[in-house]
């Protein structure tokens, strides 16, 4: 009697799992289409699934390596889009592009689906239905197959510009280079520059020293208790000078080197030389000794350095036409004077 009891509760609890199960499936669906069911060899199509479940189950989509069956290829396998349809229930979409190159009409069979409740251990299946695809050739005209015909010569296509850009490149350069050579040989000959070089007037030593200064005068940097910039700037001002009218490298020589430079010339004259030395004197005094100087010398640096440039300043003569005519008439007469005589 007890193993009588043991066997119908057993049984009444399988029946109640099966039911639970049963109604479960109930809400789980799937589904297995394709774009079009007849394609020609070669042709992409998309195998679409479709899920719908309650969000609280567990569902597996069939698992595939490069076939879906013999001959049919997966191309490529996308990812599972899911949309929820409600607070219980999601709708889970995978596609696959697959393709076939052997003509035929193949089944493609139910593809089950796994799924368990979130709350439960046991697991059952579901399935799609199962449909057929077919595959064909391309048609062929067999009025015209056996018909002789010649061998088609190769379609020409139109060249494009891209395709003609480069060999017009290479012609431009190529009549660059031989112009370039004829230009370069006939520059030889007449022994004259590659490049003429454009050469600019230069400004007279004295303008631009007398610039630099004015600059200085303006600023009265001695005025502002800039007395070491002030020696240091009017000192390479006519550092400059020097170098551009007597040609002597002043940047590079020390106060002492010019002094001496011009003591072994006859360059300059006694007063301007006394001037020259005079500033670059005080100015290795405020430099080296940190000498402060007085207002008065800081001036005079200045003036003498503005009569330095003045007294010794390159005098360019100027052609007097006027003059040169009065010279030519006195010419005239004289030698008509000789002639009388």
């Amino acid at each position: 009697m007890m193993n009588r009891k043991i066997e119908r509760i057993l049984l009444v609890f399988i029946l109640l799992i099966f039911v639970s199960f049963r109604g479960f499936s109930q809400s789980i669906t799937v589904k297995a289409s394709v774009d079009t069911n007849l394609i020609l060899i070669g042709d992409q199509i998309k195998l679409h699934f479709e899920l719908t479940q309650p969000n609280n189950f567990q569902v597996n989509f069939p698992n595939f390596n490069d076939t879906i069956i013999d001959k049919i290829e997966i191309l490529e396998r996308l990812n599972i889009d899911t949309v929820i349809v409600n607070n219980n229930l999601l709708l889970l979409k995978q596609d696959y592009l697959i393709t076939c190159f052997d003509s035929g009409i193949y089944e493609i069979p139910e593809f089950k689906f796994a799924f368990k409740s979130n709350n439960d251990t046991l697991s059952d299946t579901i399935s799609t239905r199962s449909f057929y695809i077919g595959v064909q050739t391309m048609k062929i005209d067999t009025a015209q197959a056996n018909a002789i015909a010649d061998i088609k010569l190769p379609i020409e296509a139109p060249i494009t510009i891209n395709e003609a850009l480069p060999y017009i490149l290479y012609a431009l350069a190529i009549i660059v280079f031989v112009l370039l050579v004829i230009y370069l040989i006939r520059k030889r000959k007449k022994h004259e520059p590659i490049l003429k070089k454009k050469i600019k007037p230069k400004e007279p030593a004295n303008v631009i020293a007398l610039r630099d200064l004015d600059k200085i005068k303006h600023e009265k940097y001695w005025q502002k208790g800039k007395v070491k910039y002030f020696h240091s700037i009017v000192t390479d001002v006519l550092r400059t000078y020097i170098e551009n009218r007597f040609d002597i490298n002043a940047m590079e020589k020390t106060s002492q080197e010019i002094i001496s430079e011009f003591t072994n010339s006859n360059l300059l004259e006694k007063k301007s030389f006394e001037k020259l030395k005079q500033i670059l004197s005080l100015a290795d005094f405020v430099k080296f000794a940190k000498l402060n100087p007085l207002i008065d010398e800081n001036e005079a640096s200045l003036n003498n350095a503005y009569e330095f440039v003045n007294k010794t300043k390159k005098v360019v003569e100027i052609d007097n036409p006027e003059k040169d005519k009065e010279n030519e008439k006195t010419e005239i007469i004289n030698d008509k004077n000789k002639k009388v005589v």
